[in-house]
């Protein structure tokens, strides 16, 4: 299929590791180091996310973990209140979990990006993750650009 001059055209940026926790994330809890915050050089509409993580224990049917978007600098220097159990504020979406125990891999495209964002995982799979490897989540920015 040819794709004519004119024509909007999907881009992506560089994926960028926006988390990776070395520790265990338990069950109803955020994750809790390494948060690399996301400044795109060019303000991007959305992006897509992808989760690498393994789990301790296999988790139940329905088990995921849920992405979170704390924006910085939206009022001067001061950012958002970052995500906790009490404190919910911009859902993304969900990555639902399979029923095993080795390593997965697990897509969640067309987020919504900020000029200048951190991001949370939120473990609701009732099971721990695994300290042996590295719970990743990294961000493909976006935008739509036109054809020469």
């Amino acid at each position: 299929m040819a794709i004519t001059s004119g024509s909007v055209v999907l881009e992506s940026g560089t994926q960028a590791t926006v988390i990776s926790d070395t520790s265990t994330i338990a069950d109803a809890a955020f994750n809790g180091a390494t948060i690399t915050a996301l400044t795109p050089s060019d303000v991007v509409p959305f992006g897509d996310a992808v989760l690498t993580v393994t789990m301790s224990t296999a988790p139940s049917a329905g088990a995921a973990f849920h992405l979170y978007r704390r924006d910085l600098n939206i009022d001067g220097t001061n950012d958002a209140t970052v995500p906790d159990a009490n404190y919910k504020n911009i859902y993304l979406g969900s990555f639902p979990i399979d029923l095993v125990t080795t390593i997965q891999y697990v897509s969640l495209p067309g987020i919504p990006l900020a000029p200048d964002q951190e991001f949370y995982l939120e473990n609701d799979t009732g099971q721990t993750t695994t300290s042996s490897t590295t719970t990743i989540v990294k961000i493909t920015p976006r935008s739509y650009n036109v054809k020469a």
